[in-house]
């Protein structure tokens, strides 16, 4: 019995179900059959644009039933698409267009930002009227594009690879089979679609028949909003970072005996142990997955069910093969390595990406003496007496932060190329659970770090921000010549941190607004109208502002209003505003 196309599932569920709701947002709805037709049409404007098999649409939406359409429609066409996230900056949105080279443009209105690209356009908006189109003439082979995710490289620029369609419906079939929904589910859709792991949230429920919930960025940032609208929506299935998963647990054992998801899934990052047995307190009956993968490898590759971790394990690990992958654990010379023993990791199997745009960083991809293609992780790891793979470390200087790869190197190149910045070394540091970017440089003449964080904002996404920049008079190096991170860090850590005197507080609301400040920034205020985020703050760190700013303010803070006035001055006003309110 041949398994249904991804298309064909889709259709199953429009007929059986066309009044159904497919997705929620925002308090608005979506039916299957209105899903059906918006993409259709999509679909159809596409079509007589030439788009089909073998071309590519650079697809550039918000998260939200926009980009649902879009991919469904992209999927009508039998084209592949290059997913576009407006969060990113328009350089770099601007360079992987550039690289790519789409057949057409699907934007929503004002996210199309390539004005020199040549090609059709096609605006991504609701459509009442006009043909449908409801697939091609012939199903795309399972080895062609699915899509097309850029990550971080180790060049200075980000790395395109190219996603067949046989991994993403692995991915997508491994887990219907292994963890189906049960009557009642309701999936969370909280991923840009820019992101490798996007298709499990965009359509692991969608061609199930299950509701999918799209989250907005306010009840992402925010515990508070995000608890309420999983407990409102009823939302039982997660794909979530563990940062995330930590501040809704936080905020979910506050509702006694409020609703609780069925299973939640973490990704991306090194899940910690505190948080899995915090997990079974405040959830007990929840299934809790430790999920591991990366973009050349579609997604996810392992998977654990953390029910199994001991109470006094010291690691969590990242479980036994899925969806048809083959992990391996290998010496530097491509030898395996048998169990217990500390190696690379490598992958191989149907999950594999076809590879990276324009060849680049193709030495990951390698062929062993067996003929069998694997991708080199980079990770290195260990099997368990147990059979499953625990994960120890990195070989290079690749990093996980707030659930995203990032390349040191790739910093360290944009900043060299800085107006007046002769060489730049970046590292990490962790402060209370937080991991930072520090990145240095040196100069001809004195340059403020404002101005090169500035210059950064413009290049780089939001998560690769150093958080500190210092400028150093030289960057220490080993004997051969390469940067030494370690003697690095010793040496900003003895130049100690920039020390300015240009803001002093008003009142003691200011005073204990600055004190927070300089508690999650590792410095004080340079003034009273430096930016938060100008200062190396982040949405994560602005959450934990608005939290703690309660003992001051009388009651929790408003991110939002934070966001729309990060000044130490203007935190203090609202803080002000909020105890006045709380008086009345």
């Amino acid at each position: 019995m041949t398994t249904p196309t991804l298309l064909e599932r889709f259709a199953e569920q429009v007929a059986a179900h066309p009044r159904a709701v497919a997705l929620r947002h925002t308090g608005t709805s979506l039916t299957y059959r209105e899903l059906d037709e918006w993409s259709g049409r999509l679909a159809a404007r596409l079509a007589d644009r030439g788009t089909g098999p073998g071309t590519l649409v650079a697809l550039a939406a918000q998260r939200g039933p926009a980009a649902v359409a879009g991919v469904l429609a992209v999927l009508k066409t039998g084209a592949a698409y290059l997913g576009l996230d407006p969060a990113i900056p328009v350089r770099r949105q601007r360079r992987m267009v550039e690289e790519t080279g789409p057949h057409c443009v699907l934007a929503e209105p004002g996210l199309d930002q390539f004005p020199t690209l040549d090609a059709p356009r096609v605006t991504l908006a609701p459509l009442t009227e006009g043909p449908l189109h409801q697939g091609p003439e012939q199903e795309p082979d399972e080895d062609a594009l699915f899509h097309v995710v850029y990550t971080s490289g180790t060049t200075g620029n980000p790395k395109g690879v190219r996603i067949s369609r046989r991994s993403v419906r692995g991915r997508l079939e491994w887990m219907w089979q292994d963890h189906p929904f049960p009557e009642g589910s309701v999936l969370a859709v909280q991923k840009s679609l820019a992101l490798v792991a996007s298709p499990w949230e965009l359509l692991g429920g969608l061609l199930k028949g299950i509701p999918s919930v799209v989250l907005g960025t306010d009840e992402l940032l925010d515990p508070v909003l995000f608890a309420a609208v999983v407990e409102q929506e009823r939302i039982t299935h997660l794909f979530l970072t563990p940062q995330l998963i930590a501040g809704l647990l936080e905020e979910s054992a506050k509702r006694s005996g409020g609703h609780r998801p069925v299973l939640v899934t973490s990704g991306a990052d090194t899940l910690p142990v505190d948080t899995v047995l915090r997990f079974r307190e405040v959830w007990p009956d929840a299934t809790l997955l430790n999920l591991y993968g990366m973009t050349e490898t579609a997604s996810n590759v392992a998977a654990y069910d953390t029910a199994l971790l001991p109470v006094d394990a010291e690691r969590v690990p990242v479980g036994s093969p899925v969806a048809g992958a083959v992990l391996s654990v290998r010496d530097r010379l491509g030898r395996r390595l048998p169990p217990g023993a500390t190696g690379e990791v490598w992958v191989s199997g149907p999950p594999l990406a076809l590879g990276y745009l324009g060849g680049d960083g193709e030495d990951r991809f390698t062929t062993d003496d067996d003929g069998v293609l694997h991708y080199r992780t980079g990770d290195r790891g260990r099997q368990l007496p147990d059979a499953v793979l625990e994960m120890t470390g990195r070989a290079d200087n690749q990093i996980k932060i707030r659930g995203y790869r990032v390349e040191l190197e790739e910093i360290e190149a944009t900043l060299r190329k800085a107006p007046d910045v002769t060489d730049a070394g970046a590292y990490t540091e962790t402060e209370g659970g937080e991991t930072r970017i520090v990145a240095c440089f040196t100069a001809d003449e004195e340059t403020g770090p404002a101005a090169l964080r500035g210059y950064l904002r413009d290049r780089l996404p939001d998560y690769m921000l150093p958080a500190r920049i210092q400028q150093l008079a030289r960057l220490p190096l080993t004997t051969n010549g390469k940067l030494d991170r370690t003697a690095l860090r010793t040496l900003v850590k003895n130049v100690g941190q920039e020390r300015t005197a240009g803001f002093a507080p008003s009142d003691a609301t200011e005073t204990a607004v600055a004190a927070l400040w300089q508690e999650l920034l590792g410095a004080p205020p340079a003034s009273a109208d430096q930016n938060f985020f100008d200062a190396g703050g982040h949405s994560l760190l602005a959450v934990r502002l608005a939290n703690r700013l309660a003992s001051t303010a009388g009651r929790r803070v408003p991110l939002r209003r934070i966001l729309g006035a990060p000044t130490v001055t203007a935190i203090a006003a609202l803080c002000r505003e909020i105890q006045q309110e709380e008086q009345a």
